[in-house]
């Protein structure tokens, strides 16, 4: 039993057709522009990545050399950890001594394990003229001592402005534990 649709009811039904298909259609449609969004992003990532991995195969001869000058110059440690920072903290107070450098405060802290070595290090605060802090950071800093500067935190003395304030963590990197010869 069906019955025919008038001229009305045929143009209704068109008309709701039509917008369900355009509905759905926009909904498609976006889609796939986002999904094409998203692989484009992804592919310049991808294609990003691969580029560094293409540079860093290039300088892999320059990258081994420089491990190997690491193995061969990072010293190992030889003695307690307790030894190695009080050594650490006479040397520093030899640099600061040498470079005009006051120390008011100091402590050791724990040593730490890194993959890449293990840490020696000493927390202090100093006060120093501009040129003998910048000294006193030249002397204690140099490629083949494995001494850095694990934070710092610099500022004017605020009761004369001619001397500078500063906390430092000193740290000397020893070979990593476990590698007698690496």
């Amino acid at each position: 039993m069906s019955t025919r649709l008038s001229t009305r009811e045929k143009t209704l039904a068109t008309i709701v057709g039509v917008a369900a298909v355009l509905f759905i259609s926009a909904f498609v449609v976006d889609y796939f522009l986002k999904n094409q969004e998203r692989l484009r992003s992804e592919l310049a990532r991808n294609t990003a990545a691969v580029a560094a991995m293409r540079r860093s195969l290039g300088e892999r001869a320059m990258w081994e050399e420089r491990d190997a000058w690491i193995t061969a110059k990072q010293p190992k440690l030889t003695v307690s950890d307790d030894v190695a920072g009080g050594q650490l903290l006479n040397y520093v107070k030899d640099v600061a001594k040498k470079n005009a450098v006051q120390i008011n405060s100091q402590s050791l802290r724990l040593p730490t394990n890194q993959p890449e070595y293990h840490s020696i290090s000493v927390d202090m605060e100093v006060t120093a003229t501009w040129p003998s802090l910048i000294g006193f950071l030249r002397e204690l800093q140099g490629p083949e001592q494995f001494i850095v500067f694990e934070s710092a935190n610099l500022k004017v003395d605020d009761k004369d402005a001619t001397q500078m304030r500063a906390a430092f963590r000193v740290a000397k990197w020893f070979a990593p534990r476990g590698i007698a010869a690496r």
